[in-house]
């Protein structure tokens, strides 16, 4: 099984998943663990760009298993 590493911007109050055409797509992984250690680097990267920039877009991380593709 693949696990996705899944960025989210805060907008207008919502979170809004990434798009892969504006380079914000998934990352998959191979394990849940690989995953996880990418989401880690990935908020601690983000935390310091905060204290930067604190007026830098909220993002959030989820490491999500991926769906099966299946041909209804």
């Amino acid at each position: 099984m693949k696990y996705l590493l899944v960025v989210f911007f805060l907008m207008d109050g919502q979170w809004v998943k990434g798009e892969a055409s504006k380079g914000w797509g998934a990352l998959a992984y191979d394990t849940e663990a690989a995953c996880l250690t990418s989401k880690a680097r990935a908020e601690e990267i983000h935390r310091n760009l905060k204290q930067v920039n604190p007026r830098a877009l909220e993002k959030r991380f989820k490491c999500m298993a991926e769906q099966s593709k299946t041909n209804d």
